[in-house]
């Protein structure tokens, strides 16, 4: 877990000086998946302030047809481990977890991590997501596919949080379709999300000319930010239609990751107003 909060502070702190020219904005308290959400406690930065929470986005359907994981001892696991830093009463067993495929690209560390995600309740405003190594051989299923992992909880200074699951087997019990993008976030928790969108910025090359589709909240009429948390997260974007929303509206936008003299935003093909 540490390293991830080195990791992310490392990004935070560059962010401040290299970020995007000015197009994309990452708060100083994005401290990765650990900090659930801009929960600043334990190991995160004592000087940072978390996230406000904003209701409005509250059990979002985001209308993709993706099946949704709602578990609190799941959740109440995650926490114990992570949080209440209780992952030695856990190590070295073996689980089962069902729930929601992901994939994240870790452009810091050049790989792409696999987890099994979901929520703890149908807020959807806290979510938990287990890393896990993906068996040898195995077909990588698309991010949203309903899928079984079995494995071993095992401390390693490899995994993004400090744990991860190895020895796994992984079945996939309902695929999710591909609907096309290089990266959709409407697939991947919205803890994921916020270390992707952080990659990407931070190394913005690799990610230039690749679509993406996410979702949010409208924090002016060309920048979205968390679905939930204030200052957690925020990318510009550039749209030429009638965006159809307003300010603090709930949006599903598509588009792609474009960078033009040092700074990144998404160039939008489609905004959707959520209900």
């Amino acid at each position: 877990m540490k390293k991830l909060i080195a990791l992310l502070l490392t990004l935070t702190l560059v962010l401040s000086f290299a970020a995007c020219g000015g197009k994309t904005n990452v708060s100083d308290n994005a401290t990765g998946t650990d900090a659930q959400n801009g929960d600043t406690s334990g190991d995160a930065n004592p000087n940072t302030t978390a996230p406000t929470a904003q209701g409005a986005a509250l059990g979002l359907d985001l209308g993709t047809g993706m099946r949704e994981k709602l578990d609190q001892m799941e959740y109440a696991a995650y926490v114990d481990i992570f949080y209440n830093k209780n992952g030695a009463q856990y190590e070295n067993q073996k689980y089962t977890k069902e729930g929601v495929f992901a994939t994240l690209v870790d452009a810091f560390s050049g790989v792409t991590r696999y987890y099994v995600w979901g929520y703890a309740d149908k807020t959807k405003c806290c979510d938990y997501q287990w890393e896990f190594v993906m068996p040898e051989g195995t077909e990588i299923p698309e991010s949203g596919s309903w899928v079984t992992m079995t494995g071993t909880l095992t401390a390693s200074k490899d995994a993004l949080d400090g744990y991860w699951f190895t020895d796994a087997e992984l079945k996939v019990e309902e695929p999710f379709a591909h609907a096309g993008y290089d990266f959709d976030m409407t697939t991947i928790s919205p803890t994921l999300t916020r270390v992707q969108v952080i990659n990407m910025t931070q190394f913005k090359d690799q990610f230039d000319g690749k679509t993406v589709r996410i979702y949010g909240r409208a924090l002016t009429l060309n920048s979205i930010q968390h679905p939930y948390y204030d200052g957690a997260w925020s990318l510009d974007f550039n749209y030429d239609g009638d965006p159809g929303f307003a300010i603090g509206d709930d949006i599903l936008l598509e588009g792609a990751f474009t960078v033009i003299d040092n700074g990144c935003f998404i160039e939008g093909n489609k905004i959707t107003k959520l209900a």
